[in-house]
């Protein structure tokens, strides 16, 4: 029998960032592919480890053993590194046992599998915060970079069935590269388009961030499907750890702009308020 992980739980050791959690859960081994070439700031555990991603069912009586010595009512999240849906069919197992021990959850994926869940996720909801945010890319053509499942036509399918349910759900937009997903007439219609949705919340994060493995996996990429970018990229960022779209500034203008035209949710402090209220008080009292 391969390794078993004991600890499932890591602490967030910055309640402010991370949409308020206060435990990440990371049941899975191996992980999200895309991670292999960069993370972004958005992302808590930016690792890559390779092999298949795959879980045992022993972790769930690790995470309920675990979950006896933390306090009712925090918040547990699942990231996407890897998505949770890679591993599991379904999180019925995982709401029972956040459930049993009054726990919240915040759950990030990019998997249509959640539409299966969807009553379950909304069952838990009423009695326990639940946040549920759903990445895209804003992209016109599918790359190795981000990978179908972050395509904006998939998210925008995952959010519209999230929305025949009682449950809060936003967009996150990541990730975000230079010269490749940073137009801004398509970041615009990405975003009025979620808007129409009437969602609960839009947070993007406009940069991403490397080590020596993952930016010299990166450029493979870009020389292997963007050819005519490798001039471009190696003069403007060359091997600088984090890089950030030269349209930031604009793109951030539309975001801001059409979010407080639509009194959509986008600062993260009143995101996090809107299943954890509780944490603002605290800050505000401190």
């Amino acid at each position: 029998m391969s390794t078993i992980n004991l600890h499932l739980l890591s602490s967030n050791k910055n309640k402010k960032r991370y949409f308020g959690v206060d435990y990440f859960l990371n049941i899975l081994s191996g992980s999200n592919p895309n991670f292999k070439y960069y993370s972004t700031p958005l992302d808590q555990n930016p690792v890559f480890q390779d092999g298949p991603i795959s879980f045992q069912n022993e972790y769930y009586d690790f995470l309920n053993s675990e979950l006896q010595n933390k306090d009712a009512g925090s918040i547990i999240g699942i990231q996407n590194n890897p998505d949770i849906y890679d591993g599991l069919d379904s999180l019925d197992k995982i709401l029972k046992i956040l459930a049993n021990h009054k726990m919240g959850l915040y759950l990030e994926t990019t998997s249509i599998k959640i539409i299966n869940d969807l009553k379950i996720l909304e069952k838990f909801g009423k009695n326990n915060p639940l946040l549920i945010s759903i990445p895209s890319a804003s992209c016109k053509r599918e790359s190795k970079l981000y990978g179908k499942n972050h395509c904006f036509e998939n998210t925008y399918k995952i959010l519209s069935k999230i929305k025949n349910y009682d449950i809060l759900c936003g967009m996150i937009i990541k990730p975000i590269i230079p010269y490749i997903n940073d137009d801004l007439k398509e970041f615009s219609s990405m975003i009025n388009r979620a808007i129409e949705l009437k969602i609960d919340y839009i947070y993007p994060t406009f940069s991403i961030k490397f080590d020596s493995k993952k930016i010299k996996a990166f450029y493979d990429i870009i020389d292997k499907e963007f050819p005519e970018l490798m001039v471009v990229l190696h003069e403007k960022y060359g091997m600088k750890h984090v890089w950030e779209s030269p349209n930031m500034s604009e793109l951030k203008k539309i975001y801001v702009f059409e979010c407080r035209k639509s009194k959509i949710k986008y600062a993260l402090k009143d995101i996090i308020s809107l299943y954890k209220p509780d944490l603002n008080l605290q800050m505000k009292l401190f």
